[in-house]
């Protein structure tokens, strides 16, 4: 990777998105200090800021749910932590017990990885560093509701993260990656590069569709939890509806790899209408408003009867096969785009000023 494309990866990474989630955990983190500071006799309080921080730096949606399972970590640890002071006191094979007990406690609960990682962190910070007569335990706990509370308030009540655009750019990912999929593969048949089409087929076969699904959990979790976004939970809803149709066409796409497959191991060239069938899938993949979706649908339709007409073969059928689901798919997706927008564009009427 040349200079200037890792500018270009650096400036996309840094999206005004990411930059202001940076931004918030960094005010966080002061805010925090600031707050501990306030505490009397509480020394020097590092952890507040580092709790809003890490809670803060979760990805977006999950910031929320990353802060109250830290503080979550952090209190079991200090128990333990604190438990094997009292019984055995301080020492190297305190900590050993003591980390793994704050481990074996969060494991058998079923704790999420960040809870265990905090409460090992935390019981190890009690039993290292406890000096006789402090008040370390209670102060690091402080530290954690503080820093924890900071970034609960940002992230759920303040600034929570808005799951509408979370979802779409995920379902733009996909849809760009499975319509350049489509059309190395038509590209492949067109040629009757058979290594080519096999590369293409590989490459449908390997388009994940997890991220999306990901994106939903997190835009429902949002909906639930954050107040000002629980107006959103019918568009989330129909969010949903429409971008499964484009998982759907994930799976149909691979029907079309099969029938790749198939048509490039013949011994002559396929007829055009294979190729034009994928081409038409591809462009209903790629289609966003409702219009020109069913437009790309119903060509796409089209192009598989051609096909059907044009090559009887079980590998002309599979293809066609495909191109039809990921039609029907496109279709049920524009009707779920089309009410989504009615939904939003009933709340901007309603709510003139949001």
């Amino acid at each position: 990777m040349n200079l200037r494309e890792r500018a270009r990866q650096a400036r996309a990474n840094l999206s005004p998105a990411v930059l202001g989630q940076l931004a918030q955990a960094a005010v966080a983190a002061g805010i925090s200090w600031e707050l501990a500071l306030q505490l009397p006799d509480h020394g020097q309080p590092f952890f507040a800021p580092i709790s809003a921080a890490i809670a803060l730096g979760a990805e977006r949606g999950t910031r929320g749910r990353q802060a109250i399972r830290m503080m979550t970590g952090v209190a079991v640890g200090i128990l333990v932590g604190a438990a094997v002071l009292v019984v055995a006191g301080a020492g190297g094979w305190q900590i050993v017990v003591g980390t793994i007990a704050a481990l074996v406690v969060t494991t058998a609960s079923g704790a999420s990885l960040m809870v265990r990682n905090q409460a090992a962190a935390s019981a190890i910070l009690i039993v290292a560093l406890h000096p006789p007569g402090s008040n370390l335990a209670l102060q690091r706990l402080e530290d954690a509701l503080i820093g924890g509370a900071v970034a609960i308030l940002i992230a759920r009540f303040l600034l929570p993260v808005d799951p509408i655009p979370l979802v779409r750019d995920q379902a733009r990912n996909l849809r760009e990656q499975l319509a350049a999929a489509l059309d190395e593969a038509a590209g492949a048949l067109a040629e009757h590069d058979r290594k080519r089409a096999e590369a293409a087929v590989e490459r449908i076969w390997r388009i994940d569709d997890s991220a999306l699904a990901q994106s939903l959990l997190i835009a429902r979790e949002v909906t639930r939890a954050a107040p000002r976004r629980r107006p959103l939970r019918r568009r989330v809803e129909k969010l949903g509806e429409l971008y499964r149709e484009l998982e759907a066409s994930v799976y149909d796409s691979h029907a079309i790899a099969t029938g790749v497959v198939r048509l490039a191991d013949r011994g002559h060239p396929p007829p055009a209408e294979a190729v034009a069938a994928i081409e038409a899938a591809a462009k209903a993949v790629r289609a966003v408003e409702p219009g020109a979706a069913r437009a790309a649908a119903a060509e796409a339709r089209e192009a598989a009867r051609e096909l059907r007409d044009a090559d009887p073969s079980l590998g002309a059928a599979v293809l066609a096969h495909g191109t039809v689901g990921v039609a029907e798919h496109t279709n049920r997706a524009a009707r779920a785009r089309e009410e989504e927008r009615r939904l939003a564009e009933t709340r901007r009427r309603a709510s003139p000023l949001k």
